[in-house]
């Protein structure tokens, strides 16, 4: 159970940081600090930009693991907790959305109805994150899951 809040609050966490470097990035006018490369960060000829938007990229790609990894981890374990294998799972497609529309901004060289919906979908996602994490640090609700879950809530262990 421990793994599971520590990967939850990360999520979260992650969101919420992934939305503060992206409003760094448009707020310095680096979103086309790599290039029109939607994947990798190559030559640019402001350095600094360049530098913006590769902590966003890789911010969002660490996010996007974390996300990874409490998926595999809830529908390996806790795939009977309904609401966190349902919260989890639009997250995780919630993420791999973002990480699209991230590449469709760069392509379109940064469309501002892109841009806009790359920001909403933040947004939606950090919202999920939180939801689930506080879902997750609540607990399981007695009667329902917690036997179908085994003996982790017994013990306190995973």
């Amino acid at each position: 159970m421990r793994l599971l809040r520590s990967l939850a609050v990360a999520a979260a966490v992650g969101a919420w940081a992934v939305i503060v470097i992206g409003g760094y990035v448009s707020h310095t006018e680096s979103g086309l600090g790599c290039g029109t490369d939607p994947l990798l960060c190559g030559p640019s000829s402001d350095s600094q930009a360049a530098l913006i938007e590769g902590v966003h990229r890789i911010a969002g790609w660490v996010e996007g693991f974390v996300m990874l990894g409490l998926l595999v981890l809830v529908w390996r374990r806790y795939a009977v907790w309904r609401a966190v294998r349902d919260l989890t799972t639009l997250g995780f497609a919630l993420v791999v959305l973002q990480a699209v529309l991230g590449m469709a901004a760069v392509v379109t060289e940064l469309n501002p109805v892109v841009v806009t919906t790359h920001l909403a979908v933040a947004t939606a996602f950090l919202a999920v994150t939180v939801l689930d994490a506080a879902t997750i640090l609540r607990g399981p609700p007695p009667s329902s899951v917690a036997p179908a879950m085994g003996a982790w809530r017994a013990t306190g262990t995973e």
